[in-house]
């Protein structure tokens, strides 16, 4: 369950876990924009996992705040196994989604200085991002 976002529409600093289900609820498509990145998200979540269940998936970016069109879901994968080349390729191959609708990057491990910008506003105030622990 993802806690109530803050004053300035982030989401309170952390790591917050959550199923794939529950962010969708938690940003419902109340516009068309918001209803192209849900599908995205959905289908790329939904086929990362399908590939490799162990991976780590966080979602940061507009799209986990108040926002109401988010320009895209900013997603971090922490993988030894794969590169981003070749998740993004998979994704291509398995269930092509709208290019600009995702921002997909690739790390080996947490901590990491893409994490670091993940978690902190345009202003440099902490905020909070979604770790996406299962499908349903």
């Amino acid at each position: 369950m993802l806690p109530p976002l803050r004053h300035d529409g982030t989401l309170p600093p952390g790591t917050h876990s959550a199923t794939l289900a529950e962010l969708l609820a938690a940003h419902p498509p109340v516009n068309e924009q918001r209803q192209v990145l849900n599908d995205s998200l959905r289908r790329a979540v939904e086929e990362f996992f399908r590939l490799d269940p162990s991976l780590v998936i966080l979602v940061d970016g507009s799209y986990v705040t108040r926002k109401a069109e988010p320009n895209d879901v900013d997603i971090l994968i922490i993988s030894t196994r794969y590169t981003e080349p070749k998740l993004i390729a998979y994704l291509d191959q398995v269930c092509p989604v709208e290019a600009v609708s995702l921002d997909i990057n690739v790390e080996p491990q947490i901590p990491n200085r893409l994490l670091e910008l993940f978690t902190l506003t345009y202003t440099g105030q902490e905020k909070g991002i979604v770790r996406v622990v299962s499908v349903i």
